[in-house]
């Protein structure tokens, strides 16, 4: 098809926009859609279709040229030939199709990209289908182009082109298309509004003729009125049914309706008596009970086929109307007073569809693809009318000016025999008020010294008030209340500090928001499946540990908390929680739980060696050569060694920890104590094949001896098991100044100040210092083994904390080491700490006073200068 030029193109869009602008009668701008786009294309074809809500479609728009095709105006198609996942791609991303039979290939081209949601201009082709091309080869179509057209973000309906003969359909004429049914749904929603306009004006024409029947003087024209109605709703008849008045009067019902006048046979509810009226049948009144209202909030029941409805059948014989089939009832209600019903009947319906041939299971030529679109007239008689929303709005509209109405005339009723009952009361109240009055001086004394009492109590509440104040103020707990929509009235500063917010800050939040509580395992609660809702809903207590509450910054804390109702005359009122802060609880559970299962362990694995070679000791006739009994033996008594090392850690952990250990301090040479841990190790690294390289420094410190080679040892034995064989070990140790800003940090194994080393000057075997209170000994035990990873290198000074490694040859010890190390270390006023690269090699330091006899708490941590 040869391209148009882009004054063909403005100009079919120009006419278009014009007759949407010169007429909204929908008929007339579709069909002058599809003749302007047959035109265009030169289409052989083009047609409107418009989906039914089942799915099902009929072609409201047609243009052909020169008879080329069938004419399908006014043809119904199956939904089942446009499948639901093809709608639902022509709402989702405004999908176009081109198919071309001859080629056997179909041009897709969504208008938006479904990942990017933005206009597309792309066509992306494959093949077509068989059972598609069949379809449209049935229908003497060789090639398609089809448009979605959209109202209000729905699926709408199609623009169509067919061509008798294969044609090519370009992505111009695909742009062109796709703005011209733009322009439909532009069209549809001003002829949409133009239709509510219309229908909504006839509303009001109806309204204000049935109001004025209403209210002519001097009584209102109820029968025209009703007769009115049911004009207006399209009925067979109708009902309005004035319920018994206060005054006594009878209810009456009045009826409309062509000859005969409408009836009701009660004789099979009401045996050997006349028939009451409809509204009085016990039936009639469950029904109006049980059936759901076709309005949300409002008393008004509708139904559309009455044989398909769910009324009982004495009910049903009872409304025996000929050709009767719906029903709608509105209960006259005025200032919550039942007043009355208002019922309307429909009679049924002939319908008639025609189809573009049909789906039938008996005909062969109707199985997918069709074969057959021969036009087939289907007549469905006796069918429901059903009730639209607009039917639903007039009838409660006319209904409520009924309602109206009628209460007004019962009011003037009332109103005049008021008046009558009114002047005997006159005299009778003027002999009452002057009794009155004598009672009324009483009261007032009365109240003077009740006003009195009042008083005194309100003082006596307020000075209670300030005290219950400042109990809430200095409980060390959290406590905040909450009213029945969950927000705060009252916090205690503990509550606030916990939360990290200011008191004023908390007050009408909405607390299930603020602290956003979840379950232990991290499972947040919905503000209707906590607790505290549960509080206030059933008005128990609830009692909850180990739930997480939110803190200002998004850090959650474990809490116990309690939450209680607040109950005044039998009603809850709000709830008061009680919470507290767990975290320190939690992490002594869960080091006790630690301690326990690594000394269980550490027990367990030497007492069952020990058990097993002392077990096949003790057999008499075991016979076991003397070197494997030697073994067993060695075992055993390493196993116990193991045991007594484990027993000695822990009570040394133990006694430091409760401060019962004494330091012996005595003027030792730090070289003296490096050579002899490191000869203490030096069997051990020679059996590991590991190099064992001392630096001693000699300088006289005030320490304790043994508890500063227990140290070394730990740090060398540590270092040795995680060593690769063949690698080096070194103790190194150097004097080092600390900077006087580094004396103030309060957190030093995290701040870790830089310092330089100095070497020292010996004379005689022994360095003469006289040191400074900024002056430490730095000593250093460095590895070649495979680090620490970084989040570990500060726990591993905590108790029974081990890395896990994958060597077998470097599993073992009690995770008690580096603890004793550290407690050690910070009794002799130094800092101990790690650092370490992964793959390279860990170093432990740790500093010693120089002068033992001055505290050095608030030294920093140094690091061993290259």
């Amino acid at each position: 098809m040869p391209l148009h030029p882009r004054s063909a193109l403005d100009a079919l869009l120009h006419r278009m926009t014009d007759r949407i602008r010169q007429s909204l009668e929908l008929s007339e701008i579709l069909a002058s859609t599809a003749t302007e786009v047959q035109t265009f294309l030169r289409s052989d074809r083009v047609k409107v279709y418009r989906f039914a809500p089942d799915g099902s479609g009929e072609v409201v728009a047609e243009s052909i040229r020169d008879n080329q095709l069938p004419s399908l105006l006014g043809h119904r198609f199956p939904a089942e030939d446009i499948p639901q996942e093809a709608r639902d791609l022509f709402l989702t991303v405004r999908q176009r199709n081109i198919v071309n039979v001859a080629e056997q290939e179909i041009g897709i081209s969504p208008l938006f990209s479904p990942a990017q949601q933005q206009r597309n201009h792309d066509i992306w082709f494959r093949q077509v289908d068989p059972c598609h091309v069949e379809y449209l080869t049935n229908m003497g179509v060789q090639s398609s182009l089809v448009v979605p057209v959209l109202y209000r973000h729905q699926l709408w309906g199609l623009l169509v082109a067919h061509h008798s003969q294969p044609r090519h359909i370009g992505p111009q004429d695909l742009e062109v298309v796709q703005l011209v049914a733009d322009q439909v749904s532009v069209a549809l929603a001003h002829a949409m509004v133009l239709k509510q306009s219309r229908l909504q004006a006839q509303h009001e024409a109806t309204i204000n003729r049935v109001v004025t029947l209403l209210h002519r003087a001097p009584a209102p024209a109820l029968q025209a009125a009703l007769n009115q109605t049911v004009t207006a709703l399209q009925g067979l008849g109708g009902r309005l049914y004035l319920a018994a008045s206060a005054s006594g009067a009878q209810g009456q019902p009045l009826t409309a309706g062509p000859p005969p006048a409408i009836g009701f046979k009660c004789s099979s509810l009401v045996a050997g008596r006349a028939a009451p009226p409809l509204e009085h049948l016990p039936a009639w009144r469950a029904w109006l009970r049980t059936e759901a209202s076709a309005r949300p909030g409002e008393q008004i029941w509708v139904i559309d086929d009455l044989q398909q409805s769910q009324l009982p059948a004495a009910l049903k014989s009872a409304l025996q109307l000929e050709d009767m089939c719906g029903i709608l009832v509105a209960q006259l209600t005025y200032r919550q007073q039942h007043l009355g019903y208002l019922s309307i009947f429909r009679q049924a319906i002939t319908v008639e569809t025609i189809w573009a041939g049909r789906l039938d299971s008996r005909d062969p030529r109707q199985q997918l693809p069709r074969q057959s679109f021969e036009t087939w007239r289907e007549q469905k008689h006796g069918q429901a009318h059903p009730w639209s929303e607009n039917d639903i709005e007039l009838a409660q509209t006319l209904a409520h000016h009924f309602a109206q109405v009628i209460y007004q005339g019962r009011l003037y009723a009332q109103v005049q025999g008021l008046n009558i009952a009114l002047e005997g009361r006159v005299l009778q109240r003027t002999v009452e008020l002057q009794q009155a009055n004598t009672d009324l001086k009483r009261e007032i004394t009365e109240r003077e010294n009740t006003l009195h009492q009042l008083q005194l109590a309100k003082d006596s509440f307020k000075r209670l008030s300030h005290q219950n104040e400042l109990i809430l103020d200095s409980v060390g707990e959290g406590i905040y209340g909450i009213d029945l929509r969950g927000h705060v009235t009252f916090v205690n500063p503990a509550a606030a500090e916990t939360l990290g917010y200011a008191t004023d800050k908390v007050l009408g939040q909405f607390m299930h928001h603020l602290i956003a509580p979840t379950q232990p395992d991290g499972t947040p609660y919905g503000w209707k499946q906590s607790p505290v809702f549960k509080t206030l809903t059933d008005g128990t207590t609830h009692q909850v540990s180990g739930d997480c509450f939110r803190r200002r910054g998004d850090v959650y804390f474990p809490v116990d908390y309690t939450s209680t109702p607040i109950h005044e005359n039998g009603k809850t009122l709000g709830a008061v929680i009680l919470f507290k802060d767990i975290t320190e609880r939690q992490m002594v559970e869960r080091l006790k739980d630690e301690f326990i299962s690594v000394v269980s362990h550490e027990l367990r694995t030497p007492l069952t060696s020990i058990r097993t070679a002392l077990g096949l000791l003790v057999q008499n006739d075991l016979n076991v050569a003397p070197d494997k009994r030697r073994r067993m033996v060695e075992i055993a008594f390493s196993n116990t060694n193991r045991l007594v090392r484990l027993v000695n850690d822990l009570l040394d952990v133990e006694r430091i920890k409760l401060g019962k250990v004494n330091l012996k301090k005595q003027a030792c040479d730090l070289s003296e104590l490096m050579c002899q841990s490191a000869d203490e190790m030096r069997a051990m690294a020679e059996k590991n094949d590991i190099q064992l390289i001392i630096s001693p420094l000699s300088i006289q410190l005030w320490v304790d001896r043994d508890r500063i080679i227990q140290t070394l040892a730990n740090l060398l034995s540590n270092a040795i098991k995680f060593a690769p064989n063949g690698s080096t070990v070194k103790v190194l140790a150097t004097l080092a100044d600390v900077s006087p800003s580094d004396n103030n940090q309060d957190d030093s194994a995290n701040n870790p100040p830089s310092l330089t080393s100095k070497p020292s000057s010996s004379s005689g075997g022994i360095t003469q210092i006289t040191a400074a209170v900024s002056q430490v000994v730095l000593i250093a035990v460095q590895d070649e083994g495979k680090g620490i990873p970084g989040d570990k290198l500060e726990t591993i000074f905590d108790q029974f904390e081990q890395l896990n490694v994958s060597d077998n040859e470097h599993q073992g010890g009690t995770g008690l080491g580096l603890a004793i190390c550290r407690s050690i270390v910070e009794q002799h006023g130094g800092k101990i700490w790690a650092e370490s690269t992964l793959n390279q090699g860990s170093t432990f330091f740790f500093t010693l006073p120089i002068d033992g006899k001055r505290s050095l708490d608030q030294t920093g941590l140094p690091q061993l200068a290259d």
